[in-house]
């Protein structure tokens, strides 16, 4: 860090995602944009003309080289996410990557070794969970207001949302490590899994589907999934069911999206006590046969990346860890990664550790 305490960020990856991350970190104080990179000269030039970084590189090399970048926002391709992250660890610069955190368990672990041996900080980029709604949420859970959390249910369900990416990467697998299931399922299957306080995943039963070929150009390279459904169950008897699809003929039920025709986006938690309903923020009880709707107190909308920044950024500033640690991208990966594995082997997966 600079002298003033104030702490240089290099962003590699100039998309929509970085310049977000970028907007985030020029709202908080003590913060500067010390140096960019991206192959791309347009958004070199168009980052350069909003943060005005001190340096612009096409190489993440030699923005991991420049000394005065203390902490690195990476906003890769999927199949770049352990190779930039391990070189800025490797480099002694903190790490904030984007989702999902690597392609696979040995890419993440690998990064949880650097990162601890190296005493730097590691956050994995999941700004739904510092929304006002998840904010408040995780505070009603964590209070004991469900009871004891049973069964959880997360939807992401699209009905024509397959993305395509720079050359085509979210549809090839050796590029985006799967299909819907790492791409969307990652940010469902966080939102209960935080929501229920991070327990640790035992077992999960898991199927992804490809079906949706049809609506893509003829020619296309595609293999990975369109559709996924697990049931993952958890240490201390919860049990969680997870349906995720880019690509589905939905029911009346789904509601419209402002992009993708019809999405449905849903993470319900049922407690003993009380369940609770994310979208729309809604706490259920029963008195007597009636039911019972009260409407969460969420407070005014925040900037979620905003929010992760700061987060992120009193780590790096404390050494303290991170809300989306490294330790819990290691189980997220976990869990991901036993999704395919059980769908590929046709059984229940146990997990270890």
């Amino acid at each position: 860090m600079k002298t003033n305490g104030t702490v240089g960020f290099g962003f590699v990856g100039l998309g929509w995602p970085g310049m977000m991350h970028a907007r985030a970190a020029a709202a908080l104080p003590g913060t500067c944009a010390a140096a960019s990179c991206d192959l791309g000269a347009e958004r070199r030039a168009a980052f350069a003309a909003e943060f005005s970084p001190d340096h612009t590189y096409e190489e993440y090399d030699d923005l991991l080289a420049d000394p005065a970048v203390d902490a690195v926002v990476i906003s890769l391709p999927n199949f770049l996410h352990a190779s930039a992250t391990l070189a800025a660890l490797r480099a002694g610069k903190h790490v904030l990557c984007e989702k999902p955190p690597t392609m696979n368990v040995s890419e993440i672990e690998a990064v949880q070794r650097e990162a601890t041996e190296r005493g730097l900080i590691y956050a994995f980029s999941r700004q739904s969970r510092f929304c006002s709604k998840m904010l408040a949420a995780r505070k009603l859970v964590a209070e004991g207001a469900l009871g004891t959390v049973y069964f959880a249910r997360a939807e992401r369900v699209r009905s024509r949302g397959i993305p395509v990416g720079v050359g085509g990467w979210f549809l090839e697998k050796a590029k985006s490590g799967g299909g819907a299931m790492i791409d969307i399922g990652v940010h469902a299957l966080d939102a209960v899994w935080y929501l229920a306080g991070c327990p640790r995943p035992v077992a999960v039963s898991a199927q992804v589907t490809q079906h949706f070929r049809h609506t893509l150009p003829e020619g296309t390279k595609y293999d990975v999934e369109d559709g996924g459904y697990a049931t993952i169950r958890f240490e201390g008897g919860m049990v969680m069911h997870l349906e995720v699809s880019w690509a589905a003929n939905v029911t009346h039920a789904i509601p419209k999206s402002h992009w993708t025709g019809h999405e449905l986006e849903d993470t319900t938690l049922y407690g003993d006590r009380a369940t609770l309903r994310l979208n729309p923020p809604t706490l259920y009880t029963m008195d007597g046969m009636e039911r019972v709707e009260t409407p969460l107190a969420t407070g005014p909308e925040t900037n979620a990346f905003e929010t992760q920044m700061a987060n992120f950024l009193g780590a790096v500033r404390t050494g303290t860890p991170p809300v989306s640690n490294v330790g819990q991208a290691v189980s997220l990966m976990k869990m991901l990664m036993a999704i395919y594995e059980s769908s590929a082997a046709g059984q229940e997966i146990r997990l270890v550790g």
